[in-house]
């Protein structure tokens, strides 16, 4: 009998361990597209971050460019984001201003994460990694404007030999 309620409690408890993450993830939206991108930061009072990335969405990449300020932040770091990108319905409204809450404590190096939202209602759940010596804690906004996509290698500037324009 009491191996049986210990089956019970220990279904119930990863039922419920399963039903909370679902729910934690449900108000961002669905997963539509996946982000990465390297930064740097530099801050004396307020700061300024910029950087490039990719955003993978509907099987293709999108190269971006970042750029952001926050308040209250002292020193420098440089790090790289991976993340999830939420409601994303055309690519268009992945460019814009996301704004978050953000706090960073980096001495050396550091993990750590952030939710950002923009005006489309595209949301970005970043994990970063990040290296330097700075200490920020405010609203801070991130700028993303997507670049045009480099020309293929195969492409060249210049007509091959006996070619006629």
């Amino acid at each position: 009998m009491r191996s049986a309620s210990v089956r019970v409690v220990a279904a119930l408890a990863l039922c419920g361990s399963w039903s909370l993450t679902a729910c934690a993830q449900s108000p961002l939206g669905p997963v539509t597209g996946e982000v990465s991108f390297h930064t740097r930061s530099a801050d004396l009072g307020l700061g300024y971050t910029w950087g490039t990335g990719v955003l993978t969405y509907g099987g293709r990449t999108y190269p971006f460019s970042v750029k952001g300020a926050s308040a209250a932040a002292v020193g420098y770091s440089s790090g790289d984001s991976v993340g999830k990108v939420y409601n994303l319905q055309r690519i268009e409204d992945f460019q814009g201003t996301f704004w978050a809450l953000s706090g960073e404590a980096t001495v050396g190096r550091g993990v750590s994460g952030v939710l950002m939202e923009n005006d489309n209602g595209v949301r970005i759940r970043l994990d970063y990694t990040r290296s330097g010596a700075r200490f920020a804690a405010s609203p801070s906004r991130l700028t993303v404007r997507l670049l045009k996509p480099s020309k293929p290698a195969t492409e060249s500037a210049h007509p091959a030999p006996g070619a006629h324009s």
